[in-house]
């Protein structure tokens, strides 16, 4: 009898750990998915931003205008935030924050030289070049991973990735 009750707690022990181990792998099955999609997210953020309010022509403009450098502070703002996010990221990944970081120096430079009747030239031309580099990148990195948030994840955090 004391025979069976030890194979019936075998048993229950392990249904237990095989329930526990399937329960463990979907809660990290779903934390890679959000951190994937977290990188997804900021990815497409950056790509969009860039190709809408990345014109340096338009924050002169803006600049120009009565409160226009609060606009500017936004828009420098969510770079800066952005940066943020790729410096979270492992890898070579996070040298895109370096880049949003230098990019929202070049737009601070010029809100600083129209006040000051300086010549901004050369800062639309740093900004433009910076813009033409990473818009591609951007592109590139979002059609290596697709729209799997699991496959962003593991793009992301293998060092051996393509991205």
């Amino acid at each position: 009898m004391k025979a069976k009750q030890i194979i019936y707690i075998n048993f229950a022990l392990i249904a237990l750990l095989i329930f526990m181990t399937i329960y463990q792998y979907n809660r990290i099955a779903d934390f890679e998915s959000q951190l994937g999609y977290n990188f997804q997210r900021t990815v497409k953020d950056t790509q969009f931003l860039l190709e809408h309010d990345g014109d340096p022509n338009i924050w002169v403009k803006t600049l120009q205008e009565k409160n226009g450098e609060f606009t500017l502070a936004s828009h420098i703002g969510e770079l800066t935030r952005l940066s943020r996010q790729y410096h979270m990221m492992n890898g070579k990944i996070s040298m895109i924050g370096v880049m949003l970081d230098s990019l929202a120096d070049d737009y601070h430079q010029i809100a600083v030289n129209i006040g000051n009747d300086v010549d901004y030239s050369n800062n639309k031309e740093e900004i433009n070049r910076k813009k033409d580099f990473l818009i591609p990148l951007l592109n590139n990195i979002d059609s290596i991973s697709g729209e799997n948030e699991r496959q962003y994840y593991k793009e992301f955090t293998d060092s051996e990735s393509k991205t």
